[in-house]
């Protein structure tokens, strides 16, 4: 069972605050979803995207599958109060769900495999593909560049970003894991592959309250981390604090991408 790196009391309201409708909606046009299709979310959170894959299949069914059971509980009442009634929610890992039992038309995550570098992604993914049905789909949504590019450009920031990639990399964190998805899905078997780059983000001048209010609380999130990182308490407070001026900077633009590889299982 890996950990996940962002596990935290925030995390619920972090994930829910973060996932903006109708940007999924526009990735999902790219995604061949239609009504009556069963699809498997993994690694879900609070089911955020997993509510929007259930009213596209209506009324075929949504597995959300995570680790938490803190997120599944915030998921599990958030589809009670919305009368989301063709989703379910399963605290499993994807590595152990038998096919046998499990079989889904689309298998699908997304901003999950940042969280999931080397064997532990490439385990993930065979497991999707194991658990797709015979033409069903294999889907991975995820993030290149997180926070990493910008302009103008500022070389003492591109070092401590650098620093900081470096030190989360050693910690379970792929900022790169993007661009990988394609060779990852090519090792596994899957065919017939498709790529899509779309941005993530696009910040051009001041970030909006919401976008600066979910990066303040993934710094809250990982205050113990940076700290480790950057030497000490202090240290990790300072670029926390650069960190968010630079998103508050109005001369600025930063953008980053987001990956959407699929294929045939």
């Amino acid at each position: 069972m890996t950990t996940y790196l962002m596990e935290h009391p925030l995390e619920a309201e972090r994930l829910e605050l973060k996932t903006k409708r109708e940007k999924i909606l526009e990735e999902l046009k790219l995604v061949p979803l239609h009504p009556g299709m069963d699809v498997l979310d993994v690694g879900c959170g609070t089911g955020a995207v997993t509510r929007i894959l259930a009213e596209r299949v209506s009324p075929g069914r949504v597995v959300g599958l995570d680790l938490s059971e803190e997120r599944l509980s915030v998921a599990r009442q958030i589809a009670e109060e919305q009368a989301v009634s063709n989703v379910e929610y399963v605290r499993s890992d994807v590595r152990d769900l038998d096919p046998k039992n499990h079989r889904f038309d689309l298998t699908y995550s997304r901003c999950l495999f940042q969280y999931l570098p080397g064997k532990a992604g490439l385990d993930t993914l065979v497991a999707m593909k194991r658990l797709a049905r015979p033409e069903g789909r294999v889907a991975v949504a995820d993030i290149d560049g997180n926070h990493l590019y910008r302009y103008p450009l500022d070389d003492e920031w591109e070092q401590l970003l650098a620093r900081l990639v470096h030190g989360v990399e050693k910690i379970g964190f792929d900022a790169f894991v993007g661009r990988k998805l394609y060779s990852m899905f090519r090792k596994v078997g899957i065919e017939d592959i498709r790529v899509d780059i779309l941005p993530y983000y696009l910040l051009a001048g001041s970030a909006d309250p919401t976008s600066i209010r979910v990066w303040e609380m993934k710094i809250q999130i990982m205050e113990k981390r940076l700290a480790q990182i950057f030497g000490t308490s202090e240290k990790a407070g300072e670029l926390a604090d650069r960190f968010i001026r630079d998103l508050r900077d109005e001369d600025t633009i930063h953008y980053n991408f987001l990956f959407l590889v699929q294929g045939k299982a």
